[in-house]
């Protein structure tokens, strides 16, 4: 994407406070420079992505596949301005509304994503992105974007209502799962070690938020990969992790 010249300290003054994805702050400033006008999903480093719409709507926000739509983020306002730092006015007297924008880091574990936007209140595919498909799941159009595969090792749901529990200790050893969904027996579910020292188990589970924790014999064993923890009735340290 060609850069746009504008006076961008106002402009990203105002834009900071919601990154939305968690970008680290100097990357997201770098990748709002690259924006110039509304067009195609742009993938930057193979890790981030530019979804850009016309400037002309009062609200746009998408949300994707990965969280079942059930979170929306909104897009914010890049606004061109002129020489003298003023919004630019076409020659019918128009303000120019600039870009409306958003950044999403890609997830791990995905090769395409699948995303819906609302604009002005009315949910669509994206109107810029020419690659959309049918989700029966959900009995609607998608738009969809192929991305660069990559994995992060750690315990996440990986397809709905699936997940993979992670955890990375000494090799040989024999690490069982335990929690909530199988009344913490430890000796039922055994983790495959994929490879030396990182352990692994895909599990089916329910829609709900569950408790679990690994075992050595009959050692506890956190996970280190989830910072989501409770505490249990019995007193017992388990980390939690949400089917939707």
């Amino acid at each position: 994407m060609k850069p746009l010249y504008v006076s961008l300290t106002l402009a990203l003054f105002i834009l900071f406070p919601s990154f939305g994805s968690g970008i680290e702050s100097v990357k997201y400033a770098n990748l709002v420079t690259q924006i110039s006008r509304p067009c195609a999903p742009v993938i930057v480093d193979g890790r981030y992505i530019i979804f850009t719409a016309s400037g002309n709507a009062r609200h746009t926000a998408i949300s994707f596949e990965y969280e079942n739509y059930t979170k929306s983020y909104s897009f914010q306002r890049l606004v061109r301005k002129d020489e003298n730092n003023k919004r630019r006015v076409d020659a019918k007297g128009k303000t120019d509304e600039g870009v409306l924008f958003y950044i999403a880091e890609i997830p791990s574990g995905y090769h395409i994503l699948r995303y819906r936007m609302v604009i002005d209140g009315l949910w669509t595919t994206d109107p810029l992105n020419s690659q959309t498909e049918y989700d029966y799941d959900n009995g609607m159009m998608v738009s969809t974007l192929p991305v660069d595969f990559y994995e992060v090792f750690q315990t996440a749901n990986v397809n709905k209502g699936q997940v993979r529990f992670t955890y990375e200790g000494d090799p040989g050893n024999v690490i069982d799962l335990a929690g909530s969904f199988n009344n913490w027996d430890p000796f039922m579910y055994e983790m495959t070690e994929t490879s030396p020292g990182k352990y692994e188990l895909l599990l089916p589970l329910p829609a709900g938020t569950w408790y679990y924790a690994y075992f050595e014999g009959t050692t506890q064993l956190k996970d280190d990969t989830n910072s989501e923890r409770v505490y249990t009735k019995d007193g017992r340290v388990a980390s939690a992790v949400t089917v939707q």
